[in-house]
This record gives structure tokens, C-alpha cells and sequence, in this order.
């Protein structure tokens, strides 16, 4: 910790694109050179068989996980998946390849709020060419792929929508343990989705039915606490069993107060607000979902402003079984996933908790 806190001044003076591009290079590499991930491990890696969870039919060896906008094209999934996670998810994954937005610069940092603006609009390498990737990987821990629409630049009819994040799932049947649907189209500007409509929804998942060897499966859903639509959404699951559970993304644009950052700061760059201002608004989803939900079928996936072992409590006693981070990383470097999952030991210890799935939903249980 005290290494990166040395490094980040100067880090931050560099372009924050180049900055991801070369720390994805670094430890691509470093993962695929057997004693020096073996070395990653023992460094990054807090081993307490107390965390194991298990959901979906799958083992996680923690809870915390990097969610899916780190690593866009599976380039460092050995290295990444050597740093202490629980779960590594990759993407977002377009079924053909996209640049994304053209504009520059797509990533800023806000560090008064501890957070960052995406306006990358998901440039991957696609579907096929990711796939290729997730062939020759081992990882020791599950790996997800999250699957979003192709940014074109023009709007999309549903029905073509549809097919494609259907079709964008094919090269990965067998070779990933599981996957996620980004349903919240990055290219609106509205924050609107076709999958908010809760039969496109179920077209979809019926889609996907089809396929004979469908991995279990997360929809990535906008944080709300209207009882209608998660009503809609949950039926519209509910005749699915791959479909195991929800995780949440972002509304588009900056919907928060009391920020540090001055409004016309934050004004001059374009995107999606990410990080710590995230996080009461998804505390309270996770409650209202958790509530509705059958707790034998479906898990929670917390995300939104985790940057300590007390976040990531917070959101499992709220009713997450599983918790994904990316922007911390930024502001605390790798050794974060460490301290999180040496700290919840310590919460477990105080509360008198013998496992870590033995908090899920304590906070909402009558």
C-alpha cells in the first residue's frame, strides 16, 4: 500500500487510458510466467476457507470479485485472477468488435469523490477473438463473461438486439463458468433499455434457452428500489433455471449530490459516473431486490463504491451473496483485495460468524 501511495501522484499525471492499457500489458505478462503469478498469489491472496461461497452451482474461493470494464478483452485474466479475487468477469463482449466512443479522452478520474468517468462506449476485440482467449486460459477461480450489445454508433431495433446478445454467447458455451448480460444499453443516452420491458426480457432468456449447455447466468440490471419493475424483471427470470441471479450496473449520466467535485468539473466529462458516490444508491436496490427475491434460486451480485471490508459487509448483510469492485482498485491498488478479505475475517469474528455466507440478508431477515 505504501509503494502505490508513492507511485499514484505520479501515475496520475499519465493519460488514464494509457494507464489501464499498460497495467493490463504488465500483468498479462507477469500472469503468464508460472513463478512469478505463483509469487502474485502468495503476496495478493488472504486464505480463509471461512469466505468460500458458493452460488449458482458454482465455488468461489471469497466473495469479492473484479467486475467486468478492467479487463475488456480477457488479456490478463491468469495475472488478474492471481491477485486475490474470488471471481474474475471480462468484458463487456460484443459479438462483433467495436472502437467504442471516438472522442478522447473516455476515462477521467474524479479523485476528491474517489471515483471515475466511463465514456469508453464497450470497444472490445469480440466475441470470437475473446473466446480464443478463454480457450487457453486456467484460472483456479470462476471467470465470467459479460455480454453487452455492439456500439455502431446508430440505434438498434430490438429484435436485432436481441439476436446479436444471443448470438454473442456461442463462442463462450463450455468455456466460461458463467456469464453476464449487460441489459442496461450502453449506447442509449436515455438510461433506457429495451430489456426494461419485461417480455423483451423474456425473449431473450428464451433465446439463450435454447443453447444445450447454457453457463449459469447473471442479469446486470439499473440499481432501483421500484417495486414494479423488479416485480417485472423476477417474473420474467422465474421459467429460467441458468438464471441465477442479478447484479447491478449504473444509471447513465451523474445522478448524485453532495459531491466534492464541483458540478461544472464534473460537467466537462462525459459518461457515467463510477465508484464511491455509488454506493448508498445500490445499498438501497440490494435491499429492495433482496426482499422479493426467492433466496433458493437467485443471489445478489453488490456493487457501487467498494473500497473496504466494511463496504463489502455492508452489502452482503444487505443481501448480496457476491460483491464485484473495479474503481478502488484505482485509488488503492492491488494489495485492496487483500486487506478486504482479511478485514471481513475480523467482521466475522466480532459478529461470531462461522462462514461468510452466514451474513447474507441478516440486515432484511424478519
Amino acid at each position: 500500500m505504501s509503494l502505490y501511495r508513492l507511485l499514484r501522484p505520479v501515475l496520475f499525471r499519465l493519460d488514464s487510458e494509457w494507464i489501464h492499457r499498460a497495467t493490463l500489458s504488465a500483468v498479462g505478462a507477469a500472469g503468464r510466467i508460472r513463478p512469478v503469478r505463483d509469487l502474485l498469489h502468495r503476496l495478493l491472496t488472504e486464505e480463509d476457507p471461512r469466505l468460500r461461497v458458493e452460488a449458482g452451482g458454482l465455488a468461489f474461493p471469497n466473495p469479492v470479485g473484479l467486475a467486468a470494464g478492467f479487463d475488456k478483452n480477457g488479456v490478463a485474466m491468469e495475472g488478474l485472477a492471481a491477485a486475490g479475487f474470488g471471481f474474475v468477469e471480462v468484458g463487456s463482449v460484443s459479438a462483433h468488435p467495436s472502437s467504442g466512443n471516438p472522442e478522447r479522452p473516455r476515462l477521467f478520474r474524479v479523485p476528491k469523490d474517489e471515483s471515475i468517468v466511463v465514456n469508453y462506449g464497450v470497444p472490445n476485440d469480440g466475441a470470437e477473438t475473446v473466446a480464443r482467449r478463454f480457450a487457453s486460459a486456467r484460472l483456479p477461480i470462476p471467470l465470467g463473461i459479460n455480454l453487452v450489445e455492439t456500439n455502431t454508433g446508430r440505434p438498434a431495433g430490438v429484435d436485432e438486439v436481441v439476436e446479436e446478445l444471443i448470438e454473442a454467447m456461442r463462442p463462450f458455451l463450455g468455456l466460461a463458468d458463467y456469464a453476464t448480460l449487460n441489459l442496461n444499453c450502453p449506447n442509449t443516452t436515455s438510461g433506457r433499455s429495451p430489456f426494461d420491458d419485461p417480455d423483451t426480457l423474456r425473449s431473450l432468456l428464451e433465446g439463450y434457452a435454447k443453447y444445450e449447455a447454457m453457463p449459469p447466468t447473471f442479469l446486470k440490471v439499473v440499481p432501483t428500489t421500484d417495486p414494479g419493475t423488479i416485480e417485472g424483471t423476477l417474473a420474467a427470470m422465474d421459467s429460467f433455471p441458468y438464471v441465477k441471479g442479478i447484479v447491478f450496473g449504473l444509471p447513465t449520466g451523474k445522478p448524485y449530490d453532495n459531491l466534492t467535485t464541483p458540478p461544472r468539473v464534473l460537467g466537462a466529462m462525459p459518461g457515467t459516473l463510477c465508484g464511491r458516490p455509488t454506493r448508498e444508491l445500490i445499498d438501497d436496490s440490494i435491499r429492495a431486490w433482496f426482499v422479493r427475491m426467492d433466496h433458493g434460486r437467485h443471489v445478489i451480485v453488490g456493487t457501487g463504491g467498494v473500497f473496504t471490508a466494511e463496504d463489502v459487509y455492508r452489502k452482503i448483510r444487505l443481501g448480496a451473496t457476491l460483491v464485484q469492485l473495479y474503481t478502488a482498485l484505482i485509488y488503492h491498488g492491488p494489495g485492496l483485495v487483500k486487506r478486504i478479505n482479511r478485514g471481513l475475517g475480523s467482521l466475522m469474528d466480532r459478529d461470531g460468524l462461522s462462514r461468510i455466507s452466514d451474513a447474507v440478508g441478516v440486515d432484511d431477515r424478519p
